[in-house]
């Protein structure tokens, strides 16, 4: 089975998309997929990280007049369309002739990008068997055969009725959460998180606000946990290659011996399972996090993260403090301290986030389902 995934990473994207993106690829894989990565060279793309994995990846070049900008301050509903760096029909004529030139025929073309649609998918059709998309927005009308929406609402089943045809196959809610393997019940990681103790001291804190963290929350977080009364806690600070703010967070790391810095970090499954509370970001880290039964308080980095945020709060998996840039660091201090007083709360918080997650993970879950409809390939296709 041959696999192209059209999905970007940039420092205004994050890298949560790809991310994801990386993880199912691994799964398809193991069961001896053919997998090839299409992605644009924004700042920060992390194309080299796919590579490192062993994946081809087809560069789209990044057109000059239309660079993500590293500041920028627009919201994500004024800024997506901007996100490709290219028209819609640009993007695609782009990736049919890099498809061409490489002789890759997909049997399935996964599409992981919010400023891509039906345009694009349409014109793709031609050159591939099935299409799968990766959405959450659900704002704007697909032409696929598959769509996967991770995230946990009260109408999840209903908001893509009018963007989809009848026979449109969905995978909605996190029983399909794309989970890395070491975030899954069979890990080596998940003693630890059986083990937990909310109660016990130094307090153990986790802080990661996604690959890039344009508006610099980690600073913000930081000084909230310099604010505490209780001296008596460590921090594991979590950042990605592409954050802006990397010199000034190791300044701050290097400053106070309660933090840790970790840029990149292959290990953040054992960090969540040490952690009694983690600070950051909604997004595809809420089912990692709950995979971890890991409390949390959570602010959003983006309008589409606010509605499954808010919905875990009232279901009593995290708190919700709203979007991170309404956030000042003296609120964000003030909750902190009544959560770490509170074992009783954040073992009740922990007993939730786990039980809204599938134990395995979703990523066999889909692709069982995936080959059953992809079938066999054919050698003449």
């Amino acid at each position: 089975m041959q696999v192209l995934f059209r999905v970007d990473a940039s420092v205004t994207i994050g890298s949560g998309h790809l991310m994801r993106c990386l993880t199912l690829a691994k799964a398809m894989h193991a069961m001896n997929w053919l997998v090839m990565f299409c992605c644009r060279e924004h700042p920060g793309h992390q194309i080299d990280l796919l590579e490192s994995h062993g994946f081809s990846c087809i560069r789209l070049p990044q057109q000059p007049c239309r660079e993500l900008s590293e500041k920028s301050t627009q919201s994500q509903s004024e800024s997506v369309d901007d996100w490709l760096g290219a028209t819609e029909a640009e993007d695609a004529a782009a990736t049919v002739a890099a498809l061409q030139q490489a002789n890759f025929s997909p049997d399935l073309l996964v599409i992981d990008h919010y400023a891509l649609g039906r345009m694009f998918e349409s014109t793709l059709r031609n050159f591939c068997r099935k299409i799968l998309v990766i959405d959450d927005l659900a704002n704007r009308p697909h032409n696929c055969d598959f769509l996967l929406d991770q995230n946990l609402l009260p109408d999840a089943h209903l908001r893509y009725l009018s963007w989809l045809a009848p026979d449109c196959q969905q995978y909605i809610g996190p029983a399909y959460a794309l989970l890395r393997p070491e975030f899954v019940m069979s890990s080596n990681v998940q003693p630890l998180v059986k083990e937990r103790i909310f109660f016990k001291h130094p307090f153990q804190l986790l802080v990661f606000f996604g690959g890039s963290d344009i508006d610099n929350l980690t600073s913000m977080a930081i000084k909230a946990m310099q604010q505490l009364q209780n001296p008596q806690w460590l921090a594991d600070i979590v950042i990605g290659s592409a954050n802006p703010h990397l010199t000034l967070l190791q300044q701050l790391c290097e400053e106070d011996h309660r933090l840790t810095l970790h840029v990149q970090t292959p290990g953040m499954a054992g960090l969540m399972a040490k952690a009694q509370l983690m600070i950051g970001a909604g997004g595809s880290t809420h089912w990692e996090r709950c995979a971890m039964a890991l409390p949390a308080l959570v602010m959003s980095l983006a309008p589409n993260q606010q509605p499954t945020s808010a919905y875990l709060a009232e279901l009593g998996a995290c708190v919700y403090l709203g979007a991170g840039a309404d956030l000042t660091s003296s609120r964000l201090s003030r909750e902190l301290a009544k959560l770490v007083g509170k074992p009783k709360q954040l073992q009740q918080m922990a007993g939730v986030a786990s039980g809204l997650v599938a134990p395995e993970g979703g990523c066999q879950r889909l692709l069982d389902s995936l080959t059953n409809s992809l079938g066999t390939r054919h050698p003449e296709q």
